[in-house]
């Protein structure tokens, strides 16, 4: 080690000697130390910018899943109600040919009377029978689509339950997502698009990247065409988010009151001006290239 300074003392007291080597060697560890430091600004910007996109792609499925659960749980209060309803419950009961006819007039007035409330036509009731007093929630595919679904035990006559139940498109998301500026699409894998009806199908679904299909009808236009462009694989599977000139991407797997994989959720924010927080990132990142680049001519300059 002592031999090593020492020769290293010597070699910087020759290189004094000689000004043509002494300068061209402080000027080549000059430039090494300026294009490492700029290496190691670009990496620390590029890793915060990486991190914001993840920190917001975090914040964007919270978000979904919030929504899934206060979904779910609107439709489960729905139904509770309706199967809590004595009037209701006397009629199913009852042995008058017209209790059916009763049954479907009052459960579906409880139905529009919260629609008419809300002001939209979102939920759906129906009946239907089990052996399983059992309570089920969650998203169903069902001919008509992608669904919040909420099945509640209602009564036991003469061995067979009878539940109520209560459905909400998925497709109703948008306008939610509408409000908070963001574009919201529900794609469903080909297995789970088998459960829609065929005309249905046919009429208002199609095709997307081979694997998937979408109710294009339900979505903007534009986004759709947009959507159908962006890469399945690649950085978008392994990050869980995506952007490109129009849109910042992020996608979450969907699964279905069965445990099966239904589909792909995405949420999607408009690169449209520069309040966005993408474009915020950019404007970061190249600002502070801009500096470290005036940093190296300013010293370069210096040196010579």
């Amino acid at each position: 080690m002592f031999s090593f300074i020492k020769w290293f003392s010597t070699l910087i007291e020759n290189a004094k000697k000689k000004k043509g080597l002494w300068f061209t060697l402080l000027t080549t560890v000059s430039l090494m130390g300026i294009f490492a430091s700029l290496y190691f600004v670009n990496f620390l910007v590029s890793d915060v910018a990486q991190k914001t996109y993840e920190n917001q792609k975090n914040h964007y499925v919270l978000g979904f899943k919030n929504k899934i659960i206060s979904q779910n749980e609107y439709t489960e209060a729905v139904a509770l109600s309706i199967s809590k309803n004595k009037d209701i419950a006397n009629e199913f009961f009852s042995n008058d040919e017209n209790s059916t006819k009763n049954i479907d007039k009052k459960s579906k007035a409880i139905v529009n009377k919260i629609n008419s409330a809300l002001g939209k036509k979102s939920l759906s009731i129906s009946y239907e029978e089990t052996s399983k007093a059992e309570k089920i929630i969650g998203i169903d595919i069902t001919k008509k689509g992608a669904v919040f679904k909420s099945s509640v035990p209602m009564l036991d006559k003469n061995g067979t339950i009878t539940n109520v139940v209560l459905t909400k498109n998925i497709d109703t998301l948008v306008e939610n997502y509408q409000k908070e500026d963001k574009a919201f699409a529900f794609l469903l894998t080909e297995s789970s698009s088998h459960k829609i009806d065929r005309a249905l199908k046919k009429s208002v679904y199609e095709s997307c990247h081979d694997k998937f299909y979408i109710k294009s009808t339900a979505y903007d236009k534009s986004f759709v065409d947009q959507l159908k462009s962006v890469d399945f694989g690649g950085k978008l599977e392994e990050n869980g988010f995506i952007k490109d000139s129009k849109y910042f991407y992020v996608y979450q797997k969907v699964y279905d009151i069965d445990g099966d994989y239904a589909g792909l959720a995405f949420v999607a924010e408009q690169v449209k001006d520069d309040n966005s927080f993408v474009n915020l990132v950019k404007n970061l990142v190249n600002s502070v290239t801009m500096v470290a680049l005036g940093l190296i001519v300013s010293m370069l300059l210096f040196l010579f």
